[in-house]
């Protein structure tokens, strides 16, 4: 809108949960007549994850010069400070991330099966409607099989009803216009799109993924997780927006690695014999995070306070 557009034309400091160039420069295309405003204007990125995949060609200082760069935990700090990301280390600010002062954990008897996207599998996004475009390969890919394999699976939809949990799926955001495509069993449900994560991080009891960095959120509250890998070197091997980081998921990750249909299935129902309690082994998260308190969003308040 035009008012969006003089508040960034007047703005100091710019903060964001998105990096992309459309939200700190809305001119995009028409922008010379506004240089001058926007070089004196400051980009503090928030992220909408934790970063464990190397994102230096992205975010890199060349690209997106950030003023702040929020992390939250030990290891992503360290990984961007010593990367290819070339920023000043007081550029990067091992604040906490905001969103978790408001976490609160009131599990109920759900499963949540949350898998990312695969960027090789659309045909690129419309930019009227911002929506991406489904590729052709789509509907026979492996991706499409394997989830709806999983979701339909006999022995986990009669588990499910045994011990009393629901499934449901929540697609990602750039893949929900397309969830009827995937198969379901009769235990599954499906979120509808643009449900809120907060209400999955505070109801889910268990949280399945592939590779996303949203169940770090679900494992700051000490909740199982765990992760389903079939297409790791397809994933990592460049046809997606990051390539493999310092986050090794058999090493550094919070529940169990399994790589087909199968293992998935004997490790859901494992948890959900057992009461879907986080393992002991994967309270490493304690050492993981830098901060466990309600304090981030005032960390980040005062390292804004210094820019101005």
């Amino acid at each position: 809108s035009f008012r969006h557009k003089l508040l960034v034309l007047a703005s100091d400091i710019i903060v964001s949960s998105q990096g992309e160039e459309e939200i700190s420069n809305p001119f995009s295309g028409h922008d010379d007549p506004y240089h001058d405003f926007r070089a004196k204007r400051q980009f503090v990125f928030l992220q909408h994850g934790i970063i464990m995949s190397d994102l230096s060609n992205w975010l890199k200082r060349r690209n997106k010069n950030l003023a702040g760069f929020v992390t939250a935990a030990i290891p992503e700090y360290e990984s961007i400070v010593h990367g290819n990301y070339d920023y000043p280390e007081e550029k990067i600010w091992l604040t906490g991330a905001p969103r978790f002062d408001t976490r609160e954990d009131r599990a109920e008897k759900i499963v949540y099966i949350m898998p990312t996207w695969r960027k090789y599998l659309m045909n690129g996004l419309d930019v009227e409607t911002g929506v991406w475009r489904l590729g052709k390969q789509f509907e026979k890919s492996r991706y499409l099989q394997y989830y709806s394999q999983l979701l339909s699976d006999e022995r986990l939809n009669a588990a499910a009803k045994q011990y009393g949990y629901r499934i449901v799926f929540f697609p990602h955001p750039n893949l929900q216009p397309f969830e009827a495509m995937f198969a379901h069993g009769e235990q599954v449900s499906v979120l509808p799109p643009y449900s809120s994560y907060n209400e999955v991080y505070r109801t889910g009891a268990l949280l399945l993924t592939d590779y996303s960095s949203a169940v770090f959120d679900f494992a700051y509250m000490h909740k199982p997780v765990l992760y389903t890998q079939f297409d790791r070197d397809e994933f990592f091997g460049g046809g997606h927006v990051g390539q493999k980081g310092y986050f090794d998921y058999e090493r550094d990750g919070f529940g169990e690695v399994e790589y087909d249909v199968a293992g998935t299935v004997d490790r859901i129902v494992e948890y959900m014999r057992n009461g879907c309690r986080m393992k002991d082994e994967y309270r490493r998260v304690d050492a993981f995070f830098a901060y466990h308190d309600k304090n981030n969003c005032r960390r980040v308040y005062e390292k804004l306070r210094e820019l101005l």
